[in-house]
């Protein structure tokens, strides 16, 4: 049996999490010498609301090594020949990866691989799930780890935030650094390439971020598209998201759209009013 693992930068939604039984490994939260495990101990209302009132940024650290160990335990001790595939985000914005190949070294003969998105949030999430609904109509491994590898080859992410300053203090800005001296000029809309942070385009206001990011997702789809994988995630803006996601999911007549909050991992970095939009195509 395939059992799908990933972590919390995922921001897969609850009901998807209840449905398919996901096995989740948590990032962690700092605030000053508090740390919450994300999605676990913190909820992002309760992050949001925290960092809002904190007089200074929160951290995080990825999970250690030993957090996969009882999510490996679990599974091998049900399913003894069980097959673990763990979908975590890019080694630029993330150490996942890095602690989850001594994790999987602990476990020597059995089947465990590691599959890099180059991605992360909405992104990551929209692989997850393909690879939860390709194991449930008896994929093999092979077959979902290759198509996880033409989803991340074409996805496009495109997300706008109130300001650059959580992406430039801890450390997650990219080459999109060249910004920082007009953030009171523009409002970018930015995109994640092989993992790192870029600017895509520039607009004046929010409204006309919104407007055109909106418009370069439809362009970018083109008419009558077959196998898109379309979402949008938010961090406190969620009535924006929600009324995007339905226009672009009109505009393509696009089914089963993922909406997705981003959680106090992604948040600490990217900041309230974050609003990103994630697609990709797969070949049908």
């Amino acid at each position: 049996m395939i059992h799908i693992v990933t972590d919390t930068t995922a921001g897969l939604p609850q009901s998807i999490v209840d449905e398919y039984h996901v096995p989740i490994v948590p990032q962690y939260v700092h605030f000053g010498e508090e740390t919450f495990k994300d999605m676990v101990e913190i909820t992002p209302a309760e992050f949001y609301a925290k960092q809002a009132a904190a007089s200074e940024l929160p951290k995080t650290s990825a999970p250690s090594p030993a957090d996969f160990f009882p999510i490996f335990d679990a599974i091998l001790a049900e399913d003894p020949d069980a097959t673990i595939v763990c979908i975590h985000p890019s080694p630029e914005v993330s150490g996942t990866i890095r602690s989850a190949v001594p994790a999987v070294a602990e476990y020597p003969g059995k089947d465990i691989r590691i599959f890099d998105s180059r991605s992360v949030s909405i992104g990551l999430g929209l692989m997850v799930i393909e690879a939860l609904a390709m194991n449930r109509a008896g994929a093999s491994a092979d077959d979902i780890l290759a198509r996880l590898a033409v989803m991340r080859d074409g996805m496009h992410i495109y997300f706008i935030v109130d300001t650059l300053e959580y992406l430039a203090k801890g450390g997650r800005i990219g080459r999109a650094s060249h910004l920082m001296g007009t953030l009171l000029d523009i409002k970018p809309i930015l995109t994640l390439t092989d993992g790192a942070v870029e600017s895509h385009s520039k607009a004046r206001t929010r409204k006309r971020s919104l407007s055109q990011m909106r418009d370069e997702v439809v362009e970018g789809v083109g008419p009558n598209p077959v196998g898109l994988r379309l979402g949008v995630a938010h961090a406190e803006c969620a009535a924006e998201a929600q009324a995007l996601l339905d226009d672009l999911c009109q505009a393509l007549n696009a089914q089963d759209c993922l909406f997705a909050e981003l959680g106090p991992a992604i948040g600490t970095h990217a900041g309230p009013g974050t609003l990103a939009v994630g697609w990709t195509v797969v070949p049908q």
